[in-house]
């Protein structure tokens, strides 16, 4: 007992420390970075965003605070240090700086708060310019109507998608945790109304362009500052960057690129479907919100996938620097981008074998990488591949 109580006094001083570490502090103009935190005991970790390099150190603070706060990183750390002698905790998070305002989730997954095994999601979305945080109605011309709207997305579009074997999938209301991305808006559930076929807490991500009726895109608006317009208008500048982000092997919003290995992604997201099979090798569908309506391309070489790596990575939903699913026409995306390389056309036979619609294909040369773009009969963009 003694030994155990002069355990969790070390470990309750460690904490404070960690905790109250101020972050660097960089001289000039400030800009705001982040630093990865984290502690491992026994089979529990906990890793979480720290904001850094901001000139204003009270105002780095109270974002920082927020974080911690909003995030409950200080309840996982105390209920972390009552794990050690069993039990497990494990806390992640995803997010970034987007334009000046820094949006994250949180997941924990373990024994969150008692002996059973559950997941948790929280988010916290703040400006780093007032370290005030970001609310839903700041995100549209009229929050409520926005509310209605997206309900009806979700019963209309998502909820025919949901798998009829999962524990729990009422996709309303709207659930209060969300977070912010360059892709969409995403919404974060309890584990009790929406869950997935591995047991996690349900996500869905909504993009931009689906909401496009409802955003505030006034000037200084949070998604203008975030850089919205550009993710949804195809514009000179916004191609340049489809171009850069190509040519980087990765797709904006998806958090895979072109070389990683497959096997941990599909380790930890787990499989929404079993892989198909199109002519030249198979299509990988994850769970979680950044792979809704996504596929990683890889090899079929074996009926296993350890050795294999993404070679590609295919997006049927979305919008990206201009780009939207099911919207822009292959006329517009020509007058951005200039003339395709090479145009192949997509008849049925073809169509089948690779999983896609009847039409064209435009190919588009990015560095060491290729962008396709298919479009139907009609010239609408349905799909977006990279490999």
């Amino acid at each position: 007992m003694k030994k155990t109580g002069k355990i969790k006094k070390l470990l309750s001083l460690f904490l404070i420390l960690v905790l109250a570490a101020p972050a660097a502090i960089s001289e000039g103009e400030g800009i705001a970075a982040i630093e990865e935190r984290g502690l491992t005991l026994a089979e529990s970790s906990i890793t979480y965003p720290v904001i850094t390099g901001l000139a204003d150190e009270a105002l780095q603070g109270k974002i920082n605070d927020r974080v911690l706060q909003d995030c409950g990183i200080m309840e996982y750390l105390s209920r972390m240090s009552l794990l050690i002698s069993g039990g497990s905790l494990r806390v992640t998070w995803r997010g970034g700086i987007v334009g000046d305002l820094f949006s994250c989730a949180v997941s924990a997954a373990g024994q969150v708060t008692t002996p059973r095994n559950t997941f948790v999601w929280t988010a916290c979305s703040v400006d780093l310019r007032s370290g005030e945080p970001i609310v839903w109605d700041q995100l549209f011309t009229d929050g409520e109507e926005a509310r209605g709207k997206t309900e009806e997305y979700l019963q209309d579009r998502v909820a025919p998608e949901l798998s009829a074997h999962l524990l729990n999938s009422d996709l309303t209301p709207i659930p209060e945790t969300f977070f912010l991305e360059k892709a969409g808006l995403t919404l974060l559930y309890p584990l009790d109304q929406l869950s997935t076929l591995s047991g996690r807490a349900g996500e869905i991500r909504i993009a931009w362009n689906e909401l496009r009726e409802a955003l505030n895109l006034e000037p200084e608006s949070v998604l203008f500052r975030t850089g919205v317009p550009e993710m949804i208008t195809l514009t000179e500048k916004s191609a340049a960057k489809l171009r850069a982000m190509a040519a980087e092997g990765r797709v904006e919003g998806i958090p895979v690129r072109i070389g990683e290995a497959l096997k941990p992604w599909t380790d930890e997201m787990g499989l929404l479907i079993d892989p198909d099979v199109y002519r030249d090798g198979r299509l990988f569908s994850l769970e979680g919100a950044p792979f809704r309506d996504v596929f990683l391309l890889t090899d079929h070489l074996s009926e296993s996938w350890e050795d294999s790596v993404v070679d590609g990575i295919r997006m049927d939903r979305g919008c990206v620097y201009g780009l939207c699913l099911g919207e822009t026409d292959q006329d517009a995306w020509r007058a951005a981008l200039g003339d395709p390389d090479f145009t192949a056309e997509i008849d049925p036979e073809t169509a089948e074998a690779y999983r896609t619609v009847t039409g064209t294909c435009d190919y588009y040369a990015c560095g060491d990488h290729q962008l396709q773009l298919y479009a139907d009969k009609q010239g609408i963009l349905q799909s977006l591949i990279l490999k």
